[in-house]
């Protein structure tokens, strides 16, 4: 297996590559347009067919199009089944899987950031996006989501096990992976809180609700 994680140093957002060598099928988690041509290159460089764009979430408008990895022979544009996203060619559901060669990532809804939202479990692995951030917690794009950012976050991915690991959308602090068990025993925006204490908090909190911390 092939596991690439790219920073765009100019936003903090973090991409993910994953592919499986012996078929050559890759899939490329939350690519920005200034990281389409690094992608490229690693795909050309290590002989790989792109088969999926995922998103897991829309909002931003370079996020909303696939842009040019889509314009690659064969490529599926995915996304959550309630994200708005007109020109995707897939949409998905809890529960879903999408396959690449021998490997699947499987699909959780995790609404609350945006309410289209959704996490890629691969293996020991969860991309996250911003749902949640590492010792924090996303925005919510609209405040009447902080309860349904709260849910995803205690009764689905808390729900993983410890030592799942998990990567976020963006890195503000350095910090690039975590892991369940540190999650449920360190994050500041959840821990100790009720729904109803975490939707106060989040909306008592200035720059947008940024952190809940």
């Amino acid at each position: 297996m092939l596991f690439r994680q790219i920073l765009d140093p100019a936003t903090s957002s973090l991409s993910y590559l994953l592919a499986d060598e012996a078929s050559a099928e890759a899939v490329v988690i939350d690519p920005l347009p200034a990281t389409a041509l690094l992608v490229r290159s690693i795909l050309q460089e290590q002989h790989l067919t792109l088969r999926y764009v995922l998103r897991t979430h829309v909002h931003a408008p370079d996020r909303i199009e696939c842009g040019a990895l889509c314009q690659l022979p064969g490529v599926c544009y995915a996304v959550g089944h309630f994200a708005a996203a007109p020109s995707a060619h897939l949409r998905l559901a809890d529960d879903d899987v999408v396959p690449f060669g021998s490997e699947h990532l499987r699909v959780m809804a995790t609404p609350g950031h945006t309410p289209g939202c959704v996490s890629y479990l691969w293996r020991d692995r969860l991309f996250c996006g911003d749902v949640m951030e590492i010792n924090g917690c996303g925005q919510a794009v609209d405040e009447t989501n902080f309860g349904q950012m709260y849910d995803s976050v205690i009764h689905r991915i808390f729900a993983l096990p410890d030592e799942t690991l998990l990567f976020p959308a963006h890195d503000y602090r350095g910090r690039t992976v975590s892991t369940i068990a540190e999650e449920r025993r360190m994050n500041t925006a959840f821990l100790g809180r009720s729904r109803e204490a975490f939707v106060t908090a989040m909306q008592a909190w200035p720059g947008n609700r940024k952190h809940a911390a």
